[in-house]
């Protein structure tokens, strides 16, 4: 990590960490407080529905004590009324209901399914709600109703009605982490008649009775019993209308996630969750920053080195684009400018070549030209042996090697001005194959032309092309010295026309592949290193390149290309 770097991120924390404490604590706060609230919220609707279930349970029992007080009331006689109250208390019995009871408004018994007293006074009435039931010993809080009827001309009334027990409950005893309780009022003390749990008792607090007698329907106690749950007290109404039972809906503190991590903890959790997030937001923007800037520093670094065609890609913010663009700008002038110097290196080069050609011409040619003519006057005049004729021979073949030599060396250092015509590039293969025809055959070497210009012209000097072509053709065929196959084509753009002659020799090793084109570079044992030098000032010359290109086991492929003469153009 860069100390740019490491300086960024930690001015990321020193910003973002006081308000991520302000953001966990506040966090910390409000998902407490709306846990708090949920459960709350929670806790009531499962008391209302609780209440609901004994409201359900009354509202049946009004229905079966209605149809059963019909059917007595028709009875036409004692003895089948006999029958009717054995028949349907039977069936009662059978699916679920505890206590059924017939009785005068005075309080007389006629009908029972069992002995039990009430703790208040049985109503006269029709109505439906609580009782408070005690029988064979125990005390029950029943869900009932009572039906006003008339048996034998004198009123009755009808007692129907079920315990409140668990089993009256099946629905919300599957919800295993609440706990319920029944607390039903007997001689004014509260007396537990119902719980999931027997093995936890418990009393109600007394401040939450007095609120429930003054008449509130329910109340929140986030700290039950001692804080083991948090509850809700729901008071439940007699047939009376006073307060005959009280419901408590509960859930253990630990059974919720918030609350076994606590205010703190959980405070702490968001802290160090957010520093965290915070450490790899400012690790990725700090990247994100410096990355640019360490591209351009390695960009600067390659430059220096010479490679002047690095560049960097322009993102990041407005300013480390533009100072990425101003780089890339940078990088482009500095490299024409090395290739501009480099031209002008080879200008001079060339220049000091060409007086020194001058040189030559005087210094070198004349002596040659007197050895030359003294030898052959001396061959031709003197009777020489066949040993001393051969020597002679030898001279003047050497003499006149090294007359082609300065030639050749004249030519490429003062090339003449180019006299441009307009002609077909394919022209100058033709030319050259016909002449080069028998070389191709003694060099057991054959010629394929692809010419996909469609008759495309160039201005160029013919007999200049005809000399670098030839310089390429004889290039191919010594790449191939037992023979092979010279592949040349024309193609044409819009702007260029190109002639590439490609051999199937072994090609141009890459580490002297930048040097071919140099004067005096060759890998020949008798070669000039003047050829390829000589094909690239040509193309130069006309306005165009040469490059070499090698595929492996493709051979040496080389190309000119130059610009496509348009209609009219003058010469």
């Amino acid at each position: 990590m860069t100390s740019l770097r490491l300086r960024l991120v930690i001015g990321f924390m020193l910003v973002s960490v006081p308000a991520m404490m302000a953001s966990a604590y506040i966090a910390a706060r409000l998902i407490s407080d709306a846990f708090e609230e949920n459960v709350e919220q929670w806790l009531g609707e499962t008391s209302r529905f609780f209440a609901l279930e004994i409201a359900e349970a009354t509202q049946e029992a009004q229905r079966v004590a209605g149809v059963i007080g019909h059917r007595l009331e028709q009875a036409s006689d004692e003895h089948k009324m006999q029958r009717t109250v054995e028949r349907e208390f039977a069936v009662l019995s059978s699916v679920g209901y505890d206590l059924i009871a017939i009785y005068r408004p005075g309080g007389d018994v006629l009908f029972k399914t069992r002995d039990f007293s009430s703790v208040s006074s049985l109503p006269t009435e029709s109505g439906l709600g609580l009782f408070r039931i005690e029988t064979d010993g125990k005390r029950w809080i029943m869900a009932g109703a009572v039906q006003a009827m008339q048996i034998g001309s004198q009123p009755a009334n009808i007692l129907v009605g079920t315990w409140l027990d668990e089993a009256s409950f099946g629905g919300i005893k599957v919800v295993t982490s609440l706990e319920i309780r029944l607390f039903a009022l007997f001689n004014d003390q509260l007396e537990l008649v119902m719980q999931t749990h027997p093995d936890r008792t418990t009393t109600v607090p007394a401040g939450v009775r007095a609120r429930l007698e003054a008449g509130e329907e329910a109340v929140f106690e986030p700290a039950a019993d001692a804080g083991t749950y948090r509850a809700v007290y729901s008071s439940l109404r007699g047939i009376d209308g006073q307060l005959a039972a009280i419901s408590f809906i509960g859930m253990r503190s630990e059974a919720g996630f918030f609350e076994q991590l606590g205010r703190e903890s959980l405070f702490l959790g968001i802290f160090l969750l957010g520093s965290a997030i915070s450490i790899v937001v400012g690790i990725l923007t700090s990247d994100l920053l410096v990355r640019p800037l360490r591209a351009v520093t390695h960009g600067v670094r390659a430059i220096a080195a010479g490679d002047f065609g690095q560049r960097v890609a322009a993102g990041g913010g407005r300013e480390i684009v533009e100072l990425a663009t101003g780089f890339n700008r940078m990088a482009e002038q500095l490299g024409k400018l090395h290739e501009l110097e480099a031209e002008l290196r080879r200008h001079d080069r060339l220049s000091a070549l060409g007086q020194a050609a001058m040189v030559i011409a005087h210094e070198v040619r004349n002596p040659l030209g007197i050895i030359k003519t003294s030898t052959e006057v001396v061959r031709n005049r003197a009777r020489l042996g066949g040993a001393e004729e051969k020597m002679l021979g030898y001279v003047v073949d050497e003499v006149r090697r090294i007359e082609t030599l300065v030639r050749d060396f004249l030519d490429f250092a003062q090339p003449k001005p180019p006299l441009k015509v307009e002609m077909p590039l394919r022209a100058v293969i033709d030319r050259v194959a016909a002449i080069a025809a028998p070389e191709f055959s003694r060099q057991k070497v054959e010629l394929t032309i692809e010419d996909s210009s469609e008759a495309a012209t160039i201005l160029g000097d013919p007999d200049q092309l005809h000399q670098a072509c030839l310089n390429l053709f004889l290039n191919a065929i010594d790449a191939m010295p037992d023979g092979g196959m010279i592949h040349a084509s024309v193609k044409a753009t819009d702007e260029t026309v190109s002639l590439t002659i490609r051999d199937e020799g072994p090609g141009v090793p890459e580490a002297i592949r930048p040097e071919v084109f140099n004067p005096f570079f060759t890998t020949k044992a008798k070669g000039t290193g003047l050829g390829l030098a000589k094909v690239q000032t040509v193309a130069e010359a006309h306005g165009g390149t040469v490059t070499c290109a090698c595929e492996p086991g493709r051979g040496a492929a080389f190309t000119v290309t130059l610009p496509r003469a348009r209609p009219g153009a003058a010469a």
